[in-house]
């Protein structure tokens, strides 16, 4: 019988066999380190990995670890690409703070090379750190990301220019005056999205923010504990073409709001407003989400605000005595189709007064409109059974109503409630109950 033949196959490096520039989009999926390290695999990786165009460099949240900006400076001292597609750059506690760590230099070389995408955080121990002012004249950055000890320090505005600029966000920045944040803004003739969070000791008493192509704007504000009264701080915002707005403030402070007649979303998180024109601003949203504090409670009890175009409506009850107002909102609210009352946010709600008085009209939204009501975190307290009960009575076109059960009661009185929620009678023929 003859000898089986046994043939050996070299294996083949079939990757390493590759073009350059196919190697390089490879390498552009990894993490930087990761790519680095390939130029200990051969002679013919040792040069690849510095066209990559795509760079990140992250501290770890240990702090005990060393940090990335010894990698970072070295590997970028060999980095040859000509142009960076993106490059993030977060440094933490651990980063050393001495005049050997050049965050300016970098950035700079990442503006050079005509980068599109910039994210750069620095959590460190020093003070906040100025940015090469070519950053504020780049012409192909497109999304930027600035976070945590940055001094924005913008230059005139007849310098600074960002004619590609659609994204950006400032998180916990310092800023150098007011007036260098009116000239950044300003710098940007395209910006559609901008996400603000501030914290104490910013250097802005008066946070403007007037950009007409704005769409989207996400703002945040962080409540210092320490201090009593923030009524000194404000928020200007003049975006005509706004189609999304956030604000989540519980510092007191005010917000002065344009007109903004493209408006859909508006999610209205703050302790306070300082008059009616602030609820009036919003009245040609499509979807509202707001907490129900007893500053915002007193203004929806003006009748004269109307929200024609309505088709959304979030509560968050978040004060006293709530319901009475709401109706009124709700009667002004003619196409409403969609309801939810989120009760997620009362920490002590056997201590808060829930209270009223069954009106003797019907809105409109509800005896013609309303498809869909949520209810969540439901307690089943006298006023709130009563309050369902309504709704549940005279929502003519209810398609679905959803009512969840608050998690804190025990089992047994989640089922006891669940029993009587099933009870409730519904107007509505066609309407299904959901349970959680």
């Amino acid at each position: 019988m003859a000898e089986a033949k046994i043939e050996e196959t070299a294996c083949e490096d079939r990757i390493s066999g590759l073009p350059d520039d196919l190697l390089v989009m490879i390498l552009d999926l990894v993490p930087t380190k990761d790519a680095v390290a390939t130029m200990f695999l051969s002679k013919r990786w040792l040069s690849i990995w510095t066209m990559v165009r795509r760079l990140e460099y992250k501290d770890s949240d240990d702090e005990s670890k060393k940090s990335v900006w010894w990698f970072l400076n070295k590997s970028l001292q060999l980095h040859k690409a000509p142009v960076i597609d993106s490059f993030c750059m977060e440094l933490g506690p651990q980063c050393p703070t001495s005049d050997d760590v050049d965050i300016g230099k970098w950035v700079a070389k990442a503006v050079d090379c005509l980068v599109d995408k910039l994210k750069i955080k620095l959590l460190w121990s020093a003070g906040p750190t100025r940015l090469p002012e070519s950053l504020f004249s780049c012409e192909y950055l497109v999304e930027l990301t600035l976070s945590g000890q940055i001094l924005v320090d913008v230059p005139s505005s007849s310098s600074s220019y960002l004619p590609s600029l659609t994204d950006l966000q400032l998180n916990c920045v310092v800023y150098k005056d007011e007036d260098s944040l009116v000239s950044f803004l300003s710098s940007c003739p395209i910006l559609d999205f901008l996400t603000v969070k501030r914290e104490k000791d910013d250097n802005v008493k008066k946070f403007t923010v007037k950009v007409p192509s704005l769409c989207d704007f996400w703002y945040s504000c962080d409540r210092d504990d320490d201090v009593v009264d923030h009524t000194d701080r404000c928020l200007v915002v003049d975006a005509p073409a706004m189609t999304n707005f956030r604000i989540a403030d519980f510092t007191g402070a005010s917000c002065k709001v344009e007109d903004m007649p493209c408006l859909e979303l508006a999610q209205l998180y703050v302790e306070s407003c300082h008059d009616d024109k602030f609820l009036t601003c919003f009245s040609s949203v499509l979807s509202l989400d707001m907490y129900l504090s007893d500053a915002m409670i007193m203004h929806c009890c003006n009748t004269t605000i109307n929200f024609p175009r309505l088709l959304k409506l979030t509560i968050r009850p978040w004060g006293s005595d709530w319901l009475e107002p709401l109706l009124l909102l709700l009667g002004n609210s003619p196409k409403l189709k969609e309801f939810l009352v989120d009760y997620r946010y009362i920490y002590n709600r056997e201590d808060l007064p829930f209270s009223w008085n069954q009106p003797s009209s019907v809105p409109e939204c509800l005896s013609s409109q309303l498809e869909i009501f949520e209810w969540i975190e439901y307690g089943d307290r006298v006023e709130e059974e009563e309050f369902l009960t309504y709704i549940l009575a005279n929502s003519k076109r209810l398609k679905t109503a959803t009512i969840s059960v608050n998690a804190d009661l025990d089992l047994e009185e989640q089922e006891s409630i669940i029993e009587g929620l099933k009870d409730i009678p519904r107007v509505s023929t066609t309407c299904h109950l959901l349970i959680k």
